[in-house]
């Protein structure tokens, strides 16, 4: 296959997200694993839908609902109505499971907390512990995993700090979080963004 030129996509929350070929082959795969097809069946069919978004043209990117039916239409076109049921699913139990969740902060008992957001977790990731957004993407996948493994409807920031640092051990991306000069306690997933220092 051709090299091919970089797409972007954009995401629910509104931010923009490189196309990435390698995730949606994967995920693919693990759909056609769960019905019992042949996992390598997903290259093919994740290279199509790649070839189709090279010829996008709008200067807005293309939403992941885009890239959604462009997959169940590859699906459907070659025969796998039923691979492209259950992909549909599985995004409708993630979104599910997103919105029923909630981040509480221990320290206000008060509060409901807030919903949770897979975005925030990359931004103190990428802010916090200078990973570069691929990494950092896919760590906040595997804590998503993790919590959604969980099946907690509530989960206190506390908790997704420990998970954050695990991973990073885990990945030897941090010894200890004094490396990074910061204590994790003072880290909040789904706090904003701390504003850069004007060098």
């Amino acid at each position: 296959m051709r090299s091919l030129r970089q797409v972007v996509v954009t995401k629910h929350d509104g931010t923009l997200e490189r196309f990435s070929l390698t995730k949606l082959t994967n995920c693919l795969a693990t759909v056609m694993r769960g019905q019992a097809y042949d996992p390598r069946l997903a290259s093919p069919l994740s290279k199509a839908v790649a070839m189709h978004l090279q010829e996008w043209r709008d200067p807005v990117p293309p939403s992941t609902n885009y890239l959604y039916r462009c997959v169940r239409c590859v699906l459907q076109q070659t025969g796998l109505s039923d691979v492209a049921d259950e992909l549909a699913t599985h995004r409708q139990q993630r979104r599910w499971r997103r919105v029923r969740i909630r981040v509480v902060d221990p320290q206000r008992p008060a509060q409901e907390g807030e919903l949770w957001c897979k975005a925030r977790l990359v931004e103190t990731l990428q802010n916090h512990y200078g990973l570069r957004y691929p990494v950092a993407r896919f760590l906040a996948g595997r804590i998503e995993n993790q919590v959604f493994a969980l099946d907690y409807r509530v989960v206190s920031g506390a908790f997704l700090r420990e998970l954050m640092r695990s991973e990073m051990l885990a990945w030897g991306l941090a010894d200890e979080p004094a490396r990074v000069g910061l204590c994790p306690a003072s880290l909040s997933p789904l706090a904003a963004p701390p504003a850069k220092e004007d060098s």
